[in-house]
């Protein structure tokens, strides 16, 4: 005896009308009226009494009707506890990232790794260097992407991803763009677009202008790097940032020779 059968069967003696029943189980009148006829010839008698006008339940179908009733209650009561039990077990994972995660070859084994374990779900958030590490402490963030500059974070564990450059971000069509390699000195009469204070990059990048003997002219601060970068493309200063291997129209990416090398990490509890 299919249980499809038994919920045709239940729905019909509440709706009495074929069509009515087909809408609620999503199907068409037709496989209804099929199911009902096998489910009365494998029973051996009438479910129901059937006239042009009415179909009303028969005293057999009466006396089935709470069992079956029964029956389909148990199903969805087994395949409720079932879509509990799987949710339940689908572990998720709220990941902090920085704007430019998805430029990492890291982000890629990430999306391989969820792909291939369907029960893991990685929930991306994506925020600014200064907002991750709050956020992870609040419990609200499993595992934070960040960079880190000679620092260690002693109450966290940490990963070393990937090592970066610093590199020179500039308009194609200025002077220093067919340089492959640009000196930090070269860059003292140049207007800086600088991430925030509260960034890690902005006191480092501070501190390579002053060591090379100027103090570098800030003619713009930013929260979000893809605003640095249209500015940069606009032709209105030059910015130095930690970026990885990516391309950008009407931008190029020179490397400064420093021996400075910040570190990409992640960190969590």
């Amino acid at each position: 005896m299919e249980i499809d059968k038994l919920r045709a069967f239940v729905d019909l003696s509440k709706t009495l009308s074929f069509s009515k029943t087909a809408q609620n189980l999503y199907t068409n009148q037709s496989t209804v009226s099929k199911k009902i006829k096998s489910l009365e010839k494998e029973l051996g008698t009438n479910l129901f009494n059937r006239t042009n006008k009415h179909v009303e339940l028969s005293d057999y179908g009466k006396m089935i009707l709470s069992d079956a009733a029964k029956i389909v209650e148990l199903e969805d009561s087994i395949l409720d506890q079932t879509n509990n039990y799987n949710a339940q077990k689908r572990i998720t994972i709220n990941l902090g990232i920085l704007p430019t995660f998805s430029n990492y070859p890291i982000f890629k084994k990430i999306m391989r790794y969820q792909s291939s374990h369907p029960n893991i779900n990685i929930v991306f958030h994506e925020l600014e260097t200064n907002q991750l590490l709050p956020l992870l402490d609040e419990d609200k963030l499993d595992i934070v992407f960040l960079r880190s500059i000679n620092t260690h974070f002693s109450q966290y564990d940490e990963c070393l991803v990937q090592k970066e450059e610093f590199k020179a971000c500039l308009s194609s069509s200025h002077p220093l763009a067919k340089n492959n390699k640009i000196q930090i000195q070269d860059l003292k009469n140049e207007n800086f677009i600088m991430l925030s204070k509260s960034s890690l990059l902005y006191q480092p990048v501070i501190n390579l202008c002053e060591e090379a003997g100027f103090k570098p002219h800030v003619s713009f601060v930013s929260d979000r790097i893809s605003s640095i970068i249209q500015m940069v493309k606009n032709k209105q200063g030059i910015a130095i940032l930690m970026h990885p291997s990516t391309r950008n129209d009407n931008v190029v990416f020179k490397k400064i020779p420093i021996i400075l090398l910040p570190s990409m990490t992640f960190g969590h509890f």
